[in-house]
């Protein structure tokens, strides 16, 4: 049985399985376009992360914390073989999840990742993102601050939903310190490939980032980057995204 306090999606059949871990701000939700289209290949098991979506928060945070949780999840699934695919924070947590070496993990794919440094954020955007919590105005514009394809309705809602309910501790934890966590001494225990994708557009962890801070640190590590894109790939780009995930995941490592 899978730990209780964190709500997910889960989805699909067959191994290895996909595990989801999503943007700072977002929720399971924000997978859902991506795992449309590999549901009918693979298992999909998309998280709500601890104080995000209908998750309730930790007691206490920290990359520790989170990876642990998400450790719980896959063990009480019964997961055996598995990628993990994180998307921003949900990168930096799928990169602790293999510095702890998870029984049973197979690769990770990073999208638009945070890196494993401390993220190179504006001091005054960061200022601007902790006293912006709750506010809806803010929240839509940073939806469209971030993006660079336009984004449906629908998905707007989406985003700008996920982004109100994500709880206060959750928020001010990532903010304030999980973004600014540093694992690159631990980088050299990761051990399974990684595959790793970049918005070429984006504004948030630009290409530059995501190759010098990432991919250079991890060995043999394999790197695509997606045109025109901005930091919302799982919404912008999920064609192109879902593909690069059945590549290197599924193809790569087809089901027993």
């Amino acid at each position: 049985m899978s730990d209780e306090k964190v709500h997910l999606v889960d989805r699909g059949g067959g191994s290895p399985a996909l595990v989801f871990l999503h943007y700072f701000a977002g929720s399971s939700r924000s997978w859902r376009h991506v795992a449309d289209r590999l549901v009918s290949a693979s298992r999909c098991v998309s998280l709500d992360l601890p104080g995000f979506g209908s998750s309730p928060p930790l007691p206490d945070y920290s990359i520790r914390s989170m990876e642990q949780s998400i450790a719980g999840v896959v063990r009480g699934l019964g997961l055996d073989r598995y990628v993990v695919i994180g998307h921003s924070m949900g990168g930096k947590l799928a990169l602790a999840c293999a510095i702890a070496g998870l029984s049973g993990l197979e690769g990770l794919v990073l999208v638009a990742p945070s890196p494993p440094s401390p993220e190179p954020m504006d001091e005054g955007e960061r200022s601007r993102l902790l006293a912006s919590h709750g506010d809806r105005s803010r929240a839509e514009r940073t939806v469209r601050n971030i993006t660079r394809y336009p984004l449906p309705a629908e998905d707007i809602e989406t985003c700008i939903h996920d982004n109100l309910a994500t709880s206060a501790e959750a928020w001010r934890w990532w903010l304030e310190a999980g973004s600014r966590e540093n694992l690159v001494s631990s980088m050299d225990g990761i051990a399974c490939p990684v595959l790793v994708l970049a918005g070429g557009n984006d504004p948030v962890i630009p290409p530059r980032i995501v190759t010098s801070e990432v991919v250079a640190r991890i060995k043999g590590a394999e790197y695509l980057e997606i045109p025109g894109s901005g930091h919302l790939l799982p919404f912008e780009a999920p064609q192109e995204v879902s593909r690069a995930i059945e590549s290197f995941a599924l193809q790569r490592h087809p089901g027993a």
